[in-house]
């Protein structure tokens, strides 16, 4: 990564779809292990930007880079797989047990059903979902917040450094999202993987990230920590947007 330590750099990055502009001329740099936070209303243009660092969509212009390669020079296929991904409808196979939901990765990656059974098992108990009681269940019988977790702990599943979350904890109860937060708190501390998360709310900007980055109608207001931006925002738009933190 050499000395800037830069895991994630966007470089001049833009997207159009049908000629209107969703994302304009964007350059920054997201650390390695960071826990960098993007915000901004709806319609901003976060999933867009985040979804390019997986080559779910891809710019019109510009270079992302991950480990100073261009992320188009990796095989597309290694690359999803080496990035871990949550969203918000945790995308977990109604057919599949918890166990088989978290270890799909694993699976496809050739890993045999014992060594398996012992990484899932210990990924379950890290998020909280005991394997013991968890395994067999189906995708229906747990809560939103259990599900929720099921997919961070598949995320985690092929040791990934990046993990992408967009919007994950903003279909939960107050309580169930807080709880959800401080795992992601401890598991982001314990493994020092890099995560990018989206989010439209300002206090769980405030409270997960190292850095946070404001995006609006498609351009960046504002990078840095929470603290600069409060005390020190750019233009109006920050200032407003921060102005009912509490």
């Amino acid at each position: 990564m050499g000395s800037e330590n830069k895991l994630i750099g966007f470089y001049n990055i833009s997207k159009k779809y049908n000629n209107q502009v969703i994302v304009h001329n964007l350059n920054f740099n997201i650390k390695s292990g960071e826990f960098f936070v993007l915000i901004g209303p709806s319609g901003s243009g976060k999933t867009t930007i985040l979804n390019m660092i997986n080559r779910l969509v891809e710019p019109t212009n510009g270079r992302i880079c991950i480990d100073l390669k261009d992320n188009k020079d990796y095989d597309l296929k290694k690359l999803r797989y080496s990035i871990g991904y949550v969203l918000q409808s945790y995308e977990l196979f109604p057919n599949m047990n918890i166990a088989q939901n978290t270890g799909i990765k694993l699976r496809y990656s050739g890993m045999g059903l014992k060594s398996r059974k012992i990484k899932v098992k210990h990924l379950l108990d890290e998020v909280g979902l005991y394997y013991e009681k968890y395994a067999n269940k189906m995708p229906s019988q747990l809560s939103g917040g259990e599900q929720q977790r099921v997919a961070i702990a598949r995320a985690l599943s092929t040791g990934n450094s990046i993990v992408l979350m967009d919007e994950p904890f903003s279909a939960l109860d107050p309580i169930s999202r807080n709880k959800m937060q401080e795992l992601i708190l401890k598991l982001h501390k314990k493994y020092k993987i890099t995560i990018v998360f989206v989010t439209h709310d300002m206090n769980e900007a405030v409270k997960l990230g190292d850095r946070i980055a404001i995006v609006y109608n498609g351009n960046l207001q504002q990078v840095n920590t929470a603290e600069v931006i409060i005390n020190n925002p750019k233009n109006k738009f920050v200032s407003s947007f921060f102005e009912n933190y509490y």
